[in-house]
């Protein structure tokens, strides 16, 4: 270096340069390693770096094992809902037909004539609103006879209107007066 440059510069710090050294040496001699890979050809340096990322090629492996599960899995339940068993169709079916002849016997049971008195209305409505569901359910379940929250639902419709058709035997058959004399 210029004695003129030095004198512009922190002298400690020309001090440092002076006292660096001239060359690095590493710590150890990497010739050995530098000259075999020279000597492999080019398809043995690629195999050795794609064994590097082998937990890239794993994973996606593994993903491609879980899509095709679930698929799997979602066309196998949906061809059991399309499949039809002809015994729970006839199941299905029979407790039909019980619960007609349940609430044919309690209209042949009726005690009293309530369809007429202004309290009917809710039960009417209740009733039909009943009957609906149930016949939406049903359609519903001959399509799908494995579902068995649709089994539940169907048949708690089933008790509701029952039992709305025995709380209306209980009705008044006359309205209540509107008021009290006095």
């Amino acid at each position: 270096m210029d004695n003129s440059s030095n004198n512009k510069l922190d002298p400690q710090l020309v001090e440092l340069i002076e006292q660096a050294p001239k060359a690095i040496k590493p710590q150890q001699d990497l010739w050995q390693g530098i000259e075999k890979q020279l000597d492999k050809t080019d398809f043995q340096q690629l195999d050795l770096k794609s064994n590097r990322p082998q937990h890239w090629r794993r994973l996606a492996i593994a993903c491609m094992l879980l899509f095709t599960t679930l698929l799997a899995n979602n066309m196998w339940q949906s061809h059991l809902r399309s499949t039809t068993d002809p015994g729970l169709l006839l199941t299905l079916a029979d407790i039909r037909k019980q619960h007609l002849q349940q609430v044919e016997q309690l209209s042949l049971q009726q005690h009293v004539n309530w369809q007429g008195t202004r309290l009917s209305d809710p039960f009417e409505k209740g009733i039909e609103q009943l009957r609906q569901a149930a016949e939406q359910i049903y359609h519903a379940l001959q399509q799908s006879p494995h579902d068995k929250e649709l089994w539940q639902l169907w048949l708690w419709t089933h008790e509701k209107e029952i039992e709305l058709l025995q709380q209306g035997q209980s009705l008044p058959t006359t309205p209540p007066s509107q008021g009290a004399l006095i």
